[in-house]
């Protein structure tokens, strides 16, 4: 719920073109990795570095949330400390 309330708080759904009701969530890596990998979304976001280098050339855009500065894993990967960091919120 709290992911949903700083999407829309970011306007995400109102200018980012994100549907609000494709917002999908998963309790386990392996779970979130295998769906996200199957539904190509445009958008994927984690906060797994191992996920997101997994599905770095499936997913067009990703964002990793880390407190940690990392290294950009390729061109399609964006990271932030927090999303409400990354929308400007």
């Amino acid at each position: 719920k709290r992911v949903l309330v700083a999407l829309e708080e970011a306007g995400v759904f109102t200018s980012g073109g994100l549907v609000k009701d494709k917002v999908l969530f998963s309790s386990t890596e392996n779970g979130r990795s295998s769906f996200v990998r199957q539904l190509e979304p445009d958008w994927h976001i984690d906060t797994n570095h191992e996920i997101v280098s997994q599905l770095a050339r499936f997913i067009k855009y990703q964002l990793h949330i880390s407190p940690y500065k990392t290294e950009r894993t390729a061109a399609n990967v964006f990271s932030a400390p927090s999303l409400e960091l990354f929308f400007g919120s």
